[in-house]
């Protein structure tokens, strides 16, 4: 007796290997559809050559459909035949119609600048909520702001290594630019060179994304940066409910106040080690923690001398985590990103060891203690 269809479809919707779907596809006329589906669903763009080739066939009627199950679209540029510039004018907004999440990778329009059609055709991609900007350059920084506003419906923005050649000249104001801005709810920047973090929030700070971001990560390069994203995090106040900071450029004198972010619920706190830990207790000691939910560290210990200044430090953490005031806290994980040689210490034996610092957390909350993927020592 066969099953019923959608028991089918049930099934292949769990296949994530390519290969695997693309056996599906063509096992029967039954599996073709939802195969086709899941294979679309997903599409990655990764040169000229792929790209000729979807050019000469998307008209046909198969996969002119498939194109119109794309939810997600990762571009890849092609160095010796650069045509990511073109991708908007071949496959209009028309033919994907459910794309949200857009990848726009490896492009080098800072020696091919974009043309201004490319920024008119992309105002028409009204499903596209989610853009990634990953390892790439732009010829100046107004081309990454209208690339950016080109997407009227943007409301999560993840920027990998990407940066500009072309600094901008003058500060901006909400009145400098007459096309749409963004209303962003994500942005994780992590950018490609120094100076890059100072203009986007001065930029930022003059667009309805601060009505609206909840979700800030932002990888500085150098200590100069976090006067900027101070006042970035003290303009959002109660809107941001996730945040990733470092310690890493911390100092006396420069070190951020999160005090007025009291709807923060996940808490990230990066680049923790020996001698940054210093600043983990002042952190977390002007946190306003009533909301939040799950906070996590990122640990690193290069030598095994490190583990007793780190567990004198790590005492009144745990004693600041104990109050009451951070009572709603569920979760406190610690990534282990660096370990001592194994002919030192075991990490079975390094995270006893970290557990032992916080027994009255590890009794209240869920504690974590784990290696970052793939760490051995």
């Amino acid at each position: 007796m066969p099953l019923p269809q959608d028991v089918y479809e049930r099934v292949i919707d769990f296949v994530a290997d390519r290969e695997t779907l693309c056996s599906c596809a063509l096992t029967c006329r039954q599996w073709l559809p939802p195969s086709r589906y899941n294979l679309f669903y997903r599409t990655s763009i990764a040169g000229r050559t792929a790209f000729d080739a979807l050019v000469r066939i998307r008209t046909a009627p198969h996969i002119a459909s498939a194109l119109e199950n794309v939810h997600s679209l990762q571009l890849w540029e092609d160095k010796e035949r650069p045509w990511l510039h073109l991708f908007p004018l071949i496959l209009s907004p028309r033919s994907l119609p459910r794309t949200f999440f857009l990848t726009l990778g490896k492009y080098i329009w800072d020696t091919y600048p974009l043309p201004s059609s490319f920024f008119l055709v992309c105002t028409q991609f009204d499903s596209v909520t989610t853009l990634k900007l990953s390892d790439g350059n732009f010829y100046s920084f107004v081309e990454f702001r209208k690339v950016i506003c080109s997407f009227k419906r943007l409301s999560r923005l993840f920027v990998d290594n990407a940066g500009w050649r072309i600094a901008p000249q003058a500060r901006y104001s909400k009145y400098s630019w007459k096309s749409p801005v963004p209303h962003l709810q994500l942005l994780w920047f992590n950018p490609a060179r120094r100076g890059a973090t100072q203009p986007l929030i001065e930029w930022l700070l003059c667009t309805p994304s601060m009505e609206t971001l909840n979700d800030l990560q932002i990888r500085e390069q150098d200590g100069n940066d976090l006067p900027a994203i101070q006042r970035l995090v003290e303009r959002l106040g109660s809107n941001l409910i996730h945040f990733q900071v470092s310690l890493r450029f911390w100092t006396r004198d420069n070190r951020m106040n999160l005090s007025n972010n009291c709807s923060l619920r996940t808490f990230h706190v990066r680049d923790i080690d020996a001698e940054s830990a210093y600043y983990l207790p002042y952190l977390l000691d002007q946190l306003s923690p009533s909301n939040l939910i799950h906070l996590t560290f990122y640990l690193r210990i290069s030598e095994l001398v490190e583990l007793e200044t780190l567990k004198s430090l790590w005492a009144e953490v745990a004693d600041i985590l104990s109050r009451d005031d951070f009572s709603s806290l569920q979760m406190v994980t610690v990534w282990l990103l660096k370990v001592p040689p194994a002919s030192v210490t075991t990490i079975p034996d390094l995270v006893d060891e970290i557990r032992s610092w916080m027994p009255v957390l590890d009794a209240r909350s869920v504690l974590r203690v784990t290696p970052w993927m793939f760490l051995a020592n």
